[in-house]
């Protein structure tokens, strides 16, 4: 009898051919719950981007209208990349070796502590524009921080036939968000007289995104949360949060040097954001060379729309297979279109090319994400994310540093009236005079990339990339 107890106690393991495997995390959630936890996930990502997003667009109006320096609201924005950055390392071990639940709320505390703070600092007439620094990189930091914890959370309970579409469900939320919060951040500092409604606004919805996301997590169960145990078996708890973060970017690492074409496509995707930020970030100097903030506002707005729509399309269509030829295939329209936005000068043409560079970009954005998502293995998956956004942060400080200085140095001077290129074949292709000189630095960017999407097309192993990598989990 006591043989036949102790037997009956004992853990299930693998070899008990009796007892049945666990169910995958999607089945133990069933369809329902997965949806309802996504459902309250979603809704805290879409609550914290649209604060971040208010007040992002109100300190940088609150620091112009201060200094009426261009330079000093730039700083802002470059604290907020530098602190997303340097962080990113810690955000992969947090997500992989702790609970993440607990990881995203204490990033949200922090940033409702410090936005608390300059509600304080408002009120009492004390704000400064270094504070302002400050809270940029702050928010930057908890929201680079709490961001693969909630990725890989999804990645655990939804199933991967869904990861396109989820990822598709983010950037409509994300789209909605920068068409409407400018003009929500306008109406409150008009009808506060500053920067205070917008704070407070900033202070609920980041109560209401803390809420959500515990509340998401807490249902999800014990293997989405994460955290019990580290790999070698020991508490997470007795390793340093430094270690931790080396051992966690080691291993992402090295599953890039086990996997040579996920680590072709990690160079590939940093290539294409640094030519998409370089003219995205040249797209208002180009229009308000020869145009008013009313063409701008246009151009941005069609945009937005093909944005929205494309993650409309990949959140309704269901894309099961072929994630990387539309990567690819998005990426050489997107490309064509900066090409053709550097050769024309009428408003039309120009929301042509913004309504297709978005479109195509939030689909390509879409299918990497789900890519990445099904092929990360499970206990690296923080880190590889981590690592992903680190790359892409790298690219976008080292490109808003260099492309101001690109146009404004070199190429607008060359095709300004006796300018170095303006009697030259460039010169009678491109025009001369104010704004042609971005417009060439928009042509050489589109066909640069377009010629390295072209070539990955047509690179046999990258293009199967989906077919010869083991999804994560699979030996």
């Amino acid at each position: 009898m006591q043989e036949t107890t102790v037997e009956a106690a004992a853990p299930p393991t693998r070899d008990d051919p009796a007892r049945p495997p666990p169910l995958p995390l999607p089945l133990q959630l069933g369809r329902r719950g997965a949806r309802s936890t996504f459902a309250l996930l979603w809704l805290s990502e879409t609550a914290f981007d649209l604060g971040t997003t208010l007040v992002s667009f109100a300190v940088g109006v609150w620091i112009f209208s201060r200094t009426g320096s261009a330079q000093d609201y730039s700083f802002s924005v470059l604290a907020a990349a530098l602190a997303a950055m340097l962080v990113t390392p810690f955000a992969g071990a947090l997500a992989d070796r702790h609970d993440r639940r607990w990881v995203v709320l204490s990033c949200d505390i922090a940033a409702i502590a410090c936005t608390f703070a300059i509600v304080m600092a408002l009120l009492s007439g004390r704000l400064g524009v270094g504070a302002l620094y400050v809270y940029a990189a702050v928010a930057a930091a908890a929201g680079a921080l709490r961001r693969p914890s909630i990725r890989v959370a999804v990645s655990l309970f939804v199933p991967k036939d869904r990861f396109a579409q989820a990822g598709g469900l983010t950037g409509i939320s994300r789209a909605l968000v920068q068409i409407g919060a400018p003009a929500a951040a306008g109406f409150l500092m008009a009808r506060t007289g500053g920067l205070q409604g917008v704070m407070a606004t900033q202070l609920c919805l980041l109560l209401a995104a803390a809420a959500l996301v515990f509340a998401a997590l807490t249902r999800a169960g014990a293997q989405v949360r994460g955290g019990q145990r580290a790999s070698g078996g020991d508490s997470v708890r007795d390793a340093s949060l430094w270690r931790s973060a080396s051992t966690s970017f080691a291993g992402a690492l090295a599953y890039l040097r086990e996997q040579p074409l996920m680590r072709a496509l990690l160079g590939y995707g940093a290539l294409v954001q640094c030519l998409m930020v370089l003219a995205t970030a040249m797209v208002t100097p180009l229009v308000l060379s020869t145009h008013s903030s009313g063409v701008l506002g246009l151009v941005m707005s069609v945009g937005i729309v093909g944005g929205l729509l494309g993650s409309i399309l990949v959140a309704t269509a269901r894309l099961r297979h072929g994630l990387m030829q539309w990567v690819l295939a998005c990426d050489a329209l997107q490309c064509a279109a900066v090409l053709v936005a550097g050769c024309v000068t009428t408003p039309a043409l120009w929301c042509a090319a913004a309504f297709v560079c978005l479109f195509c970009g939030s689909t390509s954005v879409a299918c990497s994400h789900a890519l990445w998502m099904r092929k990360a293995p499970a206990g690296r998956q923080g880190s590889v994310f981590a690592l992903i956004a680190a790359s892409n942060m790298l690219v976008m400080c080292v490109v808003l540093l260099a492309g101001g200085w690109l146009a404004d140095a070199v190429l607008e001077p060359a095709l300004r009236q006796g300018g170095s290129l303006a009697d030259t074949a460039v010169g009678v292709w491109f025009g001369t005079g104010p704004g042609r000189g971005i417009g060439l630095l928009f042509f050489a960017t589109g066909a640069a990339g377009l010629a390295l999407t072209v070539f990955a097309l047509f690179h046999r192993r990258l293009r199967r990339l989906e077919a010869l990598v083991p999804d994560g989990g699979e030996s």
